[in-house]
């Protein structure tokens, strides 16, 4: 039994044990099958991982059939800062259930999500009391930049993706979240997708596969 009560998507080797872990959030008014092509396509090439895509733990409050990390659609910038600490506890806990499962440790795990996931991933990584693989955050906000020093305990590794055209998250918080994270002595690749909207396309997940690869030490077969 997993210590933890959310629904989750959750993509397995087939033939493998499981020795990493890629957790994924997915955004404001969405679930864990929004998450699930990109998981998809991770898993694939990811030897002896598992994708686990969690469900939020509240319906949305403007989608009926979506879930939220927490209640701000606009996102404000107090909003995202009481948002990201109020859903903390909580990712802890699935977290931690989830090394669990499958009897790993934290430096096998990659922390991810998509908008208002990506936001809640920004937050809880560096707050952890051990350090994971990496944080990969597309469309994302770094919540309370102000208060990261003073809170964070460790620093992984963070690639940033986001959208040259996203009219939902603009990207200039791609360059802030940048900022405040390089000064705080976190190693970060940023990468911004020309004409990409408020999704994930193909280069997002090409450049988060890449990123998972070399966090968890996966080589890529060379051609001639």
């Amino acid at each position: 039994m997993i210590g933890h009560d959310l629904e989750c998507i959750r993509l397995e080797p087939s033939h493998a044990p499981v020795r990493k872990l890629v957790v994924l959030l997915h955004g404001y008014g969405g679930d864990a099958g929004d998450m699930e092509p990109t998981a998809r396509v991770l898993r694939d090439a990811l030897p002896e991982t598992a994708i686990v895509c969690v469900n939020g733990p509240e319906p949305c409050a403007h989608w009926v059939e979506g879930r939220q990390w927490f209640a701000a659609s606009e996102f404000d910038a107090r909003d995202v800062w009481l948002g990201v600490q109020a859903a903390t506890p909580l990712i802890n806990r699935v977290l931690d259930a989830e090394l669990a499962h499958y009897g790993l440790l934290e430096r096998d795990m990659v922390l991810g999500g998509f908008s208002q996931g990506a936001m809640v991933a920004l937050h809880v990584g560096p707050r952890r009391f051990s350090e994971a693989a990496g944080l990969l955050s597309f469309s994302g906000v770094l919540g309370g930049p102000e208060h990261l020093l003073e809170q964070m305990v460790v620093r992984p590794p963070v690639m940033l993706l986001h959208g040259s055209e996203d009219d939902v998250v603009p990207v200039a918080n791609l360059g802030a979240a940048e900022d405040t994270l390089a000064r705080a002595g976190f190693t970060v690749e940023t990468h911004r997708l020309a004409g990409l909207d408020h999704s994930i396309n193909g280069e997002a997940q090409a450049l988060a596969l890449k990123f998972l690869k070399e966090r968890f030490g996966v080589s890529t077969p060379t051609t001639m």
